[in-house]
């Protein structure tokens, strides 16, 4: 091929490339398909903490990370040695950490531990997440708590012990506006602790 020729024909190209006619669409496609990449913003980590005591017992909980994902660290250990403590690590709880009881429900000289988070929203729906400290913390089944049936169960649960039981409490929804919920009207399940096999399991009460 003639050199010239070959010259010629590379000049065209880089002025229609660089060519001020370039229609407005062309040139902001250009632009755009140019342009850096913009990074997506991570969402904050979050830390909660909360402490208890427990006859000889020394608890912590925390729940660290965002609503996209939490995980859970146990620290368990004696108010006698400070320096030592059973830990344990829980992936991808749900919900935020609100509330931490403490409790011997079979009443077998050792306790349990009941975590509590809330849900994301409105909704505010309770779960529990339960270990049984006579050794290491060993995780309880709670799965009676997560598929709860109740027609006017509305979310906004709160949780506590008493005696012997874990109690659940909840506003009712009003049965002829769904999602509308009564301030005057409680709903309340009683859960005790039961043992199947090597399996604990809170259930509701009879």
């Amino acid at each position: 091929m003639d050199r010239t020729f070959f010259s010629a024909a590379l000049i065209i190209v880089l002025s229609a490339c660089n060519s001020p006619m370039q229609s407005k669409e062309e040139r902001a496609a250009k632009d755009s398909a140019n342009a850096p990449v913009q990074g997506i913003p991570e969402e904050k980590t979050e830390s909660t903490k909360l402490d208890t005591t427990y006859g000889d017992y020394r608890i912590s909980a925390i729940a660290t990370g965002n609503s996209s994902m939490r995980d859970l660290m146990l620290a368990i250990g004696s108010k006698k040695d400070s320096s030592k403590a059973d830990s344990t690590i829980e992936k991808d709880i749900k919900g935020e950490l609100k509330n931490l009881m403490v409790g011997d429900l079979d009443g077998n000289g050792r306790p349990e531990l009941y975590l509590q988070t809330v849900s994301e929203g409105t909704g505010q729906f309770g779960k529990i997440y339960a270990y049984d400290l006579s050794s290491k913390p060993v995780v309880i089944n709670t799965f009676s708590l997560d598929t709860m049936q109740h027609g006017a169960y509305q979310g906004r649960d709160s949780f506590f012990i008493k005696g012997k039981a874990l109690i659940r409490m909840f506003p009712l929804s009003d049965k002829g506006e769904p999602g509308v919920l009564t301030t005057a009207d409680k709903g309340s399940v009683s859960y005790r602790l039961q043992k199947m096999g090597d399996t604990l399991k809170l259930v509701p009460a009879k």
